[in-house]
């Protein structure tokens, strides 16, 4: 008995482990390009509106493959496809380093989607995995961890890009890239070492028009998104940029509706839709991400109301960044004892008071340590509210068959949310150029956490649905 009780220890190590350092890769990878964006441009001499699609085209992918790559796990098991990707990602990033002695830039752009379409199985079938293998006393605090750990790669990601660029020149961008290989291919082999074989696979044929269609009508909403301006949504949609790939969305769309009625096993699952704590989940998780996104304007908000230099912002970025990683594990412990609702309420509550605190006082009256303060509070409430409540949500609400398209059902809706906000944002600051701007800009993501909590309220896991329903 006590071997059998330290062998499912080891095994739950390994799994946190190798799949918190496959989530820290990926994270890593997403933030490491853009402060050396402008230096790739110079050594393809291109310019910003060109350039720009590096990232634009990763973020488009990856949204688009997540719930594709997710089916391919709950079919063939998630370790292996884990696996899979690792080396999906890593000869993406063998690409994108490459490209500087042939291809070219288009080269690199090629590179950027496979290393999404890696990264795109790595973080949802990660979550999944974590989510569902350790047991339910226990699934919060694991999931904590996970999103904790994937908080401090998307915020040290562009650090550690300048920090590498700094080390080995501008010119050498590309080892950025070539660093990827090795720690990829430590990751496969820990994969193939310590995890044993998924068995909880679908049977089945992949449904394969579906997904082409799913991915396209993803593709083409983000990219009409991407061209709104929220401020002038009459000028904007007229716009070839936007209404021809809206248009081809909704085409994409109603021709997808009609091959899913017909498909054996449809790639979205449908009765996601008919489940009303599944659909309070998609939506507060999008509000999460209009949340989450919000950080990538700290820095800019921070140096105006500091008058500080351009390029100094990012280091109040720490405050957030250090506080963040409490949060998950923490809340993740709370989750086990509590329920993801009132974690997720909790989180919500900090992060409303800060950003309340940010606009009507650090705003107005500003010093360094009232900021620090005021941001170290969003991260705190960030913590417990980014990633491991909606996850356990989804995952109490739907089979361990297709956990990981559940998992990346809600990341598809959170990236939705990422893409949209950031113009909104920009939108209050571009259309006043004062404090006002930014104090707007706050108010706004304080709507944000008010709507995320108003739906919160009217979740209910399925063990008090159960209790309801014997009452």
């Amino acid at each position: 008995m006590a071997k059998d009780t330290k062998e499912k220890k080891s095994g739950y190590l390994a799994i946190l482990v190798i799949y918190c350092l496959g989530l820290l890769i990926g994270g890593l990878f997403v933030g490491m390009v853009a402060p050396v964006r402008t230096v790739i441009q110079e050594s393809f001499a291109i310019d910003d509106s060109t350039g720009i699609w590096m990232i634009n085209i990763y973020t488009l992918f990856y949204a688009a493959l997540i719930p594709i790559i997710g089916k391919l796990a709950d079919k063939h098991g998630r370790n292996k496809i884990f696996s899979i990707c690792i080396l999906i990602f890593m000869a993406g990033a063998l690409l994108c380093g490459l490209s500087v002695r042939m291809g070219g830039f288009p080269m690199l752009l090629i590179g950027r989607i496979i290393q999404a379409i890696g990264a795109g199985g790595m973080i949802p079938v990660a979550n999944a995995e974590i989510g569902t293998s350790f047991p339910p006393e226990k699934r919060g605090f694991a999931l904590g961890i996970a999103a904790a750990v994937s908080g401090i790669s998307n915020v040290l990601g562009s650090g550690v890009g300048s920090a590498l660029i700094s080390v080995v020149g501008a010119d050498r961008w590309y080892l950025l890239f070539y660093i990827a290989a090795p720690i990829c291919l430590v990751l496969f082999l820990l994969t193939k070492l310590f995890l044993k074989s998924n068995n909880t696979a679908e049977s089945g044929k992949m449904d394969i028009w579906g997904s082409l269609l799913f991915i396209l009508q993803i593709i083409f909403l983000l990219l009409a998104v991407k061209g709104i301006d929220f401020f002038n949504i009459g000028q904007s949609i007229i716009k070839p940029t936007v209404w021809i790939p809206l248009i081809l969305c909704i085409v994409f769309t109603i021709i997808f509706i009609l091959v899913e009625k017909r498909a054996k096993d449809p790639v979205f699952h449908m009765e996601f839709l008919h489940s009303r704590p599944i659909v309070i989940t998609m939506i507060v998780s999008f509000f999460i991400g209009c949340i989450i996104v919000a950080m990538m304007l700290v820095p800019e908000y921070a140096e105006y109301i500091m008058n500080a230099p351009t390029g100094s912002g990012g280091f109040y970025m720490l405050a957030i960044g250090i506080t963040s990683m409490v949060g998950p594990p923490l809340g993740g412990k709370m989750v086990d004892k509590l329920g993801p609702k009132i974690v997720l309420l909790f989180g919500l509550a900090l992060m409303i008071g800060a950003y309340a605190f940010l606009t009507f006082y650090v705003s107005t009256n500003p010093n360094a340590l009232a900021l620090v303060i005021g941001l170290a509070l969003v991260g705190l409430g960030l913590g417990f509210a980014m990633g491991t409540p909606t996850n356990y949500m989804i995952l109490e609400n739907t089979k361990s068959t297709y956990s990981t398209s559940a998992i990346a059902t809600v990341a598809l809706i959170r990236q939705i949310g990422t893409t949209i906000a950031p113009a909104i944002f920009v939108g209050f600051i571009s259309e006043d150029n004062g404090v006002w701007g930014y104090q707007q800009m706050l108010i706004c993501i304080m709507v944000f956490c008010v709507l995320a909590g108003i739906f919160t309220c009217f979740y209910k896991s399925p063990e008090s649905n159960n209790n309801d329903s014997k009452n």
